[in-house]
Parts: structure tokens; sequence; C-alpha cells
């Protein structure tokens, strides 16, 4: 059964809608802006293991961070390692792991396999959540863009 689109356009005042989207799109630059290289104070918005976007079958470690201030505030940092299926599976797994160790959750890090590692990395989410916050180097124009420089504790 086909979706009647043609029913909704008629419930909808299209201009006003097309007039808002315009809006919204001069606000929002129409997508994300260019975060510039730089340090910035961030906490860990998702961290977790899922396909990449190429092939769901391709586990990669994917880690969004928010911004916590200045002009680059509420915005999104962005670093993903793919864990199969490259070249140097061994080295992004380390990466990742090494990564994942910085973030400084108290959980012990390893690589025990994939099930298992996807686990983990649900732990350490789990583990840092509402808890630490972090300086970071952020650089998109490097292989690892995102540099853990100090871990703080949240305070309450």
């Amino acid at each position: 059964m086909a979706f009647d689109f043609s029913k909704i356009d008629r419930t909808v005042d299209l201009k006003g809608l097309q007039a808002d989207v315009e809006e919204a799109k001069k606000n929002s630059g129409g997508d994300f802006p260019t975060i510039p290289a730089g340090k910035y104070e961030v906490r860990v918005e998702t961290l977790e293991v899922k396909g990449t976007k190429a092939d769901p079958n391709r586990p990669m470690l994917a880690v969004s961070f928010k911004i916590l201030s200045g002009e680059f505030k509420n915005q999104r940092l962005f670093m993903n390692r793919v864990l199969y299926g490259t070249k140097n599976d061994k080295n992004m797994i380390a990466s990742a792991i090494g990564f994942l160790e910085k973030l400084d959750s108290g959980v012990p890090i390893s690589f025990n396999g994939y099930e298992p590692f996807r686990q983990l990395v649900l732990d350490v989410a789990e583990a840092i959540d509402g808890k630490l916050e972090y300086a970071v180097d952020y650089d998109d124009s490097r292989f690892n863009s995102i540099t853990i420089d100090e871990v703080f504790e949240v305070e309450d």
C-alpha cells in the first residue's frame, strides 16, 4: 500500500511551512557548521559500536561529543573508528582501545572479540554518563581527530 502524501499536503499550510523551512535553514546554515581545529570542553553524548553507513555488518566505534562552552557551544564533534574489514584491523582496534582508556571510565579495557567489545563500550558509556567531562584537542584533518587532554569529574 502506497502512502498518500497528497492527503498530508491538503492538511498543512504548505506556504507557511516552506517559509518556516527557509527561516530554519538560515538559522542553522542548512547543516552542521564546520568546527575549526582547537581545544574544546566536551562531554560524551553517544558512545557505541554500530555498523557503518555503507555496511551495517561492518562494526565501528562511533563517538559524539557535545561542546559545552564557547562559540560552538552545543555543537557536536564526531569520531568513528572502523573495527573490521579494514586493511589494518589490529591497529584500528588498538586505536579504539587507546581512546577508551583515555576516557578514564574505571572499566578495564580489552578486546576479546567483537560482541564482548560492543558490550564493553556500553559499560564504558554507562560508567562515564553524567560523571565525566573532557578537555579535548580537535583537528578533523588528523587520523585521530580527537585527543583527550584532561578528564574532569562533573560536580553536582
